[in-house]
């Protein structure tokens, strides 16, 4: 349907859309988390290791850029090849040196369970929990080496590791979550746009299928009747003459019902337009209200409305990641006027469809007028028309 065609117009910026705050709060979630580890291995150690103060400043920013990664989506490249374990390595060595030079603790286990967390965030399946059981192990283990080969340990050895390897695995978990959550969101958003897609695809076969049922009959008889025409001529020309003739009135009715469909189509009520609308962006998951009454239009001006909610329901699902989109109707001071806005608007990417130019013309031939709105994180298609 030529409303299809339509598309918003190029100077639209991006707004914030629901996975584009999802996705700012994911980062600075991870940048809040890292800042604060920063922020407490640094107040403890006060300075007195420069060494260990240069493991905090290489692993903090590392574990949000690699956690960012296990993340599709936020933008972050892959990791070179020597990246990860070259952090590993610093991680490791910080959470050595502290074992050997600041009071006997568990803070700076945080140092390798971060790097291992966002390391098994890379992963899935069996590998994932792999890697946290032996990363956690790992990390108690070689902890309780280094303090025993400093002779730094002044507690008991196993319940010291076992309480290490813990604090491994939950900041794993922790971190898990995040994935998992950022995870289903995108799918959740890609679910939203298949709908939307899915919408327009039936609305595309709904009058195919009724264009179809119209034509189908009458194309099948004018084939028939002009193959017996064909034969006819030579021998029965008066008979010739008569099959052709039905011929053209059966070309003249089919085209009579086409136009009826189309006619149909596009003069439908704005009532049904708009319920149309609604049912449609709420498949999609985008939450539609209207206010006003469709029936206070005047009947000439119904079907030209009908096409504004058409085209712009249309540009909303194919062209924004809307999650709410409000229609208000009024008749007011000798005007008509129907005003379709949203959020959730994506900036414009290829040429610009003749859609809404279509529309800006036929309201300007009625002495109309169409305009659009961008502003505050919302789009409007405004339409105006004199009752009179």
């Amino acid at each position: 349907m030529r409303a299809l065609r339509g598309s918003w117009p190029p100077y639209i910026l991006l707004v914030r859309t629901p996975l584009e705050r999802m996705r700012k709060y994911t980062v600075w979630t991870l940048v809040g988390a890292a800042g604060i580890i920063g922020l407490l291995l640094t107040a403890e150690v006060q300075f007195r290791s420069p060494w260990l103060l240069v493991c905090v400043a290489v692993v903090v920013p590392q574990y949000v850029r690699i956690s960012a990664i296990a993340m599709p989506g936020l933008g972050i490249p892959v990791a070179r090849p020597w990246e990860i374990p070259a952090t590993a390595v610093v991680a490791l060595v910080g959470w050595w040196a502290s074992l050997m030079t600041l009071p006997l603790g568990f803070g700076w286990a945080i140092l390798p369970a971060s790097i291992l967390a966002a390391v098994a965030a890379c992963h899935t399946g069996g590998t994932r929990w792999a890697i946290t059981v032996l990363g956690s192990a790992f990390i108690g283990v070689s902890g309780l080496a280094a303090a025993e080969a400093a002779d730094t340990m002044t507690t008991e050895a196993l319940p010291w590791t076992l309480a290490v390897a813990v604090i491994s695995v939950v900041f794993v978990l922790s971190n898990l979550l995040q994935v998992w959550l950022w995870s289903v969101i995108r799918q959740l958003d890609d679910a939203r746009a298949l709908a939307a897609d899915l919408a327009v695809a039936e609305e595309r076969l709904r009058f195919a299928a009724e264009l179809h049922d119209v034509q189908g009959h009458h194309l099948q008889a004018i084939a028939l009747k002009g193959e017996l025409a064909e034969r006819l001529i030579g021998h029965d020309d008066a008979a010739a003459r008569v099959q052709a003739a039905a011929v053209s009135e059966l070309a003249r009715q089919a085209l009579r019902e086409t136009r009826g469909v189309v006619h149909g189509y596009r003069r439908t009520s704005l009532s049904t337009e708009i319920g149309n609308a609604v049912d449609i962006l709420r498949a999609a998951g985008i939450a539609a209200a209207v206010d006003g009454d469709a029936t206070a239009v005047p009947p000439a001006l119904q079907p030209l409305f009908g096409a504004l909610v058409r085209e712009g329901t249309t540009n909303i699902l194919r062209h924004t990641a809307a999650g709410v989109c409000d229609l208000v109707v009024s008749v007011a001071d000798g005007r008509a006027r129907v005003r379709l806005s949203n959020d959730g608007v994506r900036p414009s990417t290829g040429d610009p469809g003749s859609g809404i130019d279509s529309l800006r013309e036929r309201f300007a031939a009625i002495g109309g007028q169409l305009r659009t709105e961008a502003g505050d994180g919302r789009f409007a298609l405004v339409g105006e028309a004199a009752v009179g």
